[in-house]
């Protein structure tokens, strides 16, 4: 059993009507989902509540405290190591109430104390145990499991470094590079890293490290970064051009980021050729901007993970997404629905591992000629709606499955500039866009989106109608209000942390 400790501004946190923190919901879920985990409280805290919250606040609070397990035989006193380290910076009774919860942890009478005040921590940090005194966002950091981060789908798996072969010469250009990167690798021997293979031969190669606040001081680093919670991309490595490889290591890199809910990523790379020129130009298209140096060679860059949108350049801060922006509906077919998004692929769909590369870019085209009657902008949000299969019912087979958003739109004067310009982004071939699109050019148009993520819930037809989503299955873009592009954010479980 693991026992955790939860501070007063915790419980005031979660059950305070009048008070909001991110994650709290978050926080809670974790504990009462993990059956080996009990959260308690301590006998002190009515005390700390009677002293400190005023009004009707503090009578809801102690009312809503008799649904919490209250801590058993705690400590009659504070040990002398506290007591003797404390007793001159204690200046009030809330120092003392501080010291008994620390006291608990100290003596391993719970396993984990949460806590969002920054002096406990300060304490928790003098006394050795750190580890075990968290706040709210460190403790929901701490136990996401990374494994939920899937991309197997599309031939991307995670491997023991242990099990590559140090000798392929896939890595022959990073020991170059890296002096001591055969020592590094070995020692990541056991660790994983997300892999593509192509006949038994590596092509591609994402290791990421999760940094928890005092794992690395980066001394080696100027100017000096922030101490916070990171993901480091450590190696990113793709030797298959035109594939779109490095856009799904981009996928899951923010994916990973989003789950582990770290503060910012950092990654280091030499420019000394005009590969690596390349991969740095790409990074800062996703809003990695230059912070400094890694012992005076390698640069370093930073994407910070802080809730933002940016409309003009939306892929400066993806994942991110405005649910106020405008919002539109789009129709796509089964047969191409399944390859453009295959990560929204259903349950009873036959798919076939084609892999082309638009199922790995993040960045795909929409081609249509059926008009619309409004025109979607840069940094608006789209829906993709899968149509009926052929044979079966609406309300069963079709459904809204993936969210989107536009970071362009075109009409292409020529054919041949469509080709061109989708080429390798979109699921049609090049004679199915020019037997289908050469009569109806100057109807048709392109949107350039870039994949958010899938539905937890795909919202089948019967569910739209019954919420008041839609109408009537769509036939062509329409734009949605901001109330339904909610309510499908909220019934489709999409994760909060990408919304603003």
């Amino acid at each position: 059993m693991i026992k955790i400790l939860l501070d007063t501004n915790i419980i005031v946190y979660r059950e305070s009507d009048n008070t909001y923190k991110d994650n709290i919901g978050v926080l809670y879920r974790i504990i009462d989902n993990n059956y080996e985990m009990i959260k308690f409280i301590h006998p002190i805290i009515k005390k700390e509540i009677l002293q400190n919250i005023y009004d009707n606040k503090r009578q809801i609070l102690m009312v809503r405290l008799k649904s919490y397990n209250m801590l058993d035989n705690p400590s009659k006193n504070v040990c002398d190591e506290i007591k003797n380290k404390f007793l001159k910076i204690n200046k009030t009774i809330n120092d003392e109430y501080d010291d008994i919860l620390l006291n608990e942890v100290y003596l391993g009478k719970v396993d984990i104390l949460i806590t969002e005040d920054k002096k406990i921590k300060k304490k928790a940090l003098a006394l050795g145990i750190e580890k075990k005194v968290m706040n709210i966002n460190e403790f929901i950091f701490s136990n996401n499991d990374v494994k939920k981060v899937k991309h197997d789908i599309l031939s991307i798996n995670k491997v023991k470094m242990g099990t590559l072969n140090i000798n392929d010469k896939f890595f022959d250009d990073l020991k170059k590079s890296y002096p001591n990167f055969e020592e590094w690798f070995s020692r990541k021997s056991e660790e994983e890293a997300y892999c593509y293979f192509e006949k038994n031969n590596l092509l591609g190669l994402l290791f990421l490290k999760n940094e928890e606040i005092g794992d690395d001081n980066y001394d080696d680093i100027k100017p000096n970064m922030r101490i916070n919670r990171k993901l480091k991309i450590s190696t990113f490595k793709v030797d298959i051009p035109h594939k779109k490889i490095g856009e799904r290591f981009m996928k899951i890199i923010f994916d990973q980021a989003i789950y582990s809910m770290v503060d910012e990523i950092y990654v280091t790379l030499f420019d000394n050729d005009d590969k690596k020129r390349n991969l740095i130009r790409y990074f800062e298209k996703f809003g990695f901007l230059y912070f400094g140096k890694k012992n005076e060679k390698e640069l370093v860059y930073i994407r910070s993970m802080k809730k933002h949108f940016c409309n003009e350049f939306p892929l400066k801060t993806y994942p991110f997404i405005d649910k106020s922006n405008d919002t539109f509906i789009i129709p796509i077919k089964p047969k191409y629905h399944i390859y453009l998004l295959p990560d929204s692929k259903l349950l009873k769909e036959n798919y076939k591992d084609v892999h082309m590369p638009v199922e790995y870019a993040i960045n795909k085209y929409y081609v249509s000629a059926a008009g619309f009657l409004e025109k979607p902008k840069i940094g608006d949000n789209i829906v993709f709606y899968r149509t009926k299969q052929e044979f079966i019912p609406a309300k069963y087979s079709s459904a809204i499955t993936t969210i989107g958003l536009v970071t362009n739109i075109f009409n292409p004067s020529s054919i041949d500039e469509l080709v061109n310009k989708v080429k390798k982004r979109t699921v049609y071939s090049d004679s199915e866009i020019i037997s289908y699109y050469s009569s109806k050019i100057k109807n048709t148009y392109i949107i350039e989106f870039a994949y958010i993520t899938t539905l937890t819930n795909k919202l089948n037809l019967e569910i739209c109608l019954n919420n008041n989503i839609l109408q009537e299955a769509p036939r062509s873009v329409i734009k949605i209000s901001n109330e339904q592009f909610k309510k499908i954010l909220e019934l489709g479980e999409v994760d909060n942390s990408i919304l603003i």
